[in-house]
């Protein structure tokens, strides 16, 4: 009985859906892990590495609102998510085969927008087809740690070892491969999910109208997610994609020990991206996206302040905490805040507004205060983000199933 719960559809959906965003976010960050063998290459600043980033996300952004639009409307999610994962795994390969800075920016905006909208429609899979008591750990799973484990701790040391040995051109060709394999276990083996029987805040129209996705707009947790979710997003991005650098050409860590720390990075979004949902899902989302938003300024100050890699280690590691809340606002709280049949798009247009508002726009100023004060300045940037995120966290209110049935019991 143990080996058919273990292999149950739940959860080959989960570990589907988690090997699809991970390696997405494997893809994002490339050039960031890879940043001290391209930037030579290509010539690169530091801010033109802000903005190859920022293009990326500019394109995830508002492709990640059209696609899942389009998927609420027609009710075909899985074909898309097959579609998307096929585009951007064959366009990634791409990114080998730029010649300077302009060529960079074209590629990284054509990959973002078939990637941007695989995490709103990945997570919308886990939320309507996840057991209720579970769905804050499997959000937390594909949202967070599937990123630790796929792209920022297997791909650092992944990653720096292929480009050492062959170089960073061909080290994006071979990104195909993996993106072909995720593409065929989701065609064969994941089911339509139906948004229809989400638990959550249930409307009359049987079909999904622009009207409804109108007003689900107007809920509090959306609203406070789209402003959470600019400041959270800058400070992950612009940490992940500067300090790479900082530690090689700052700190004066060798590529391979910047990877190391790198991926204790990626160890850190695997515990907690496990950790945080699961505690969510017992003590409340609010509370917990709050006081992990707080904990989180323990890694900044660790990769600004601390002079070894192995007290670095212990910061990062400690204080990624803040990667697990990232599946919370996105996904779990909005899914239980809205009609399921507008999951995908308010999803994305959290999404959206982040990745303009975090990673386009904040990135970008990252970038320039990087170029204009020193690497340690986008740091510091990104560590006033979290304190302005960890206040904003005050305007949610609670919707984790658990918590409310035993308020609903006190009363």
């Amino acid at each position: 009985m143990r080996e058919k719960r273990f292999w149950s559809y739940e959860n080959q959906m989960v570990a589907i859906c988690m090997l699809c965003f991970g390696f997405v976010m494997f893809d994002r960050f490339t050039i960031a892990t890879l940043a001290t063998f391209i930037m030579p290459d290509l010539q690169l600043s530091d801010a033109e590495l802000g903005f190859a980033m920022s293009a990326f996300a500019l394109s995830w952004g508002i492709a990640g609102l059209v696609g899942s639009m389009l998927s609420d409307m027609i009710a075909s999610k899985k074909r898309i998510l097959v579609i998307c994962v096929i585009a951007f795994s064959v366009c990634s390969l791409l990114t080998g085969m730029a010649a300077g800075f302009i060529m960079l920016i074209i590629i990284r905006f054509v990959i973002g927008a078939f990637s941007g909208p695989v995490f709103p429609i990945a997570q919308s899979f886990v939320l309507a087809q996840s057991s209720p008591h579970r769905r804050g750990r499997n959000m937390g799973l594909v949202g967070t740690t599937s990123m630790g484990l796929i792209s920022m701790l297997a791909g650092p040391l992944i990653l720096v070892a292929l480009a050492q040995a062959l170089g960073w051109r061909p080290t994006f060709y071979l990104t195909l491969i993996p993106g072909l394999i995720i593409a065929f276990l989701i065609f064969k083996i994941l089911k339509e999910p139906d948004m229809t029987k989400v638990a959550g805040v249930k409307s009359k129209a049987e079909k999904p109208t622009l009207k409804e996705s109108l007003i689900a707009f107007r809920n509090r947790n959306v609203v406070t997610a789209i402003l959470f979710s600019s400041f959270i997003l800058c400070w992950n991005v612009s940490t992940l994609t500067f300090a790479p650098v900082y530690l090689v050409t700052k700190k004066g860590f060798s590529a391979t020990d910047m990877s190391y720390i790198m991926a204790v990075i990626g160890l850190g979004a695997v515990v907690w991206g496990v950790v945080v949902p699961s505690l969510s899902d017992r003590f409340g989302r609010k509370p917990v996206i709050i006081i992990f938003t707080l904990l989180t300024l323990v890694s900044s100050a660790g990769l600004i302040m601390a002079t070894s890699p192995i007290l670095i280690g212990v910061c990062v590691f400690a204080g990624w905490g803040g990667s697990g809340v990232i599946p919370l606002y996105q996904a779990t709280v909005i899914g239980e805040s809205v009609d399921g049949k507008y999951a995908s798009t308010v999803m994305s247009a959290v999404q959206m507004t982040g990745e303009i508002g975090g990673c386009v726009i904040g990135v970008a100023v990252a970038g320039l205060l990087a170029g204009a004060y020193g690497l340690q300045a986008a740091l510091i940037f990104a560590a006033c983000c979290l304190v302005v995120a960890a206040v904003i966290a005050f305007g949610f209110y609670e919707t984790a199933p658990r918590v409310l049935e035993r308020r609903k019991a006190v009363k």
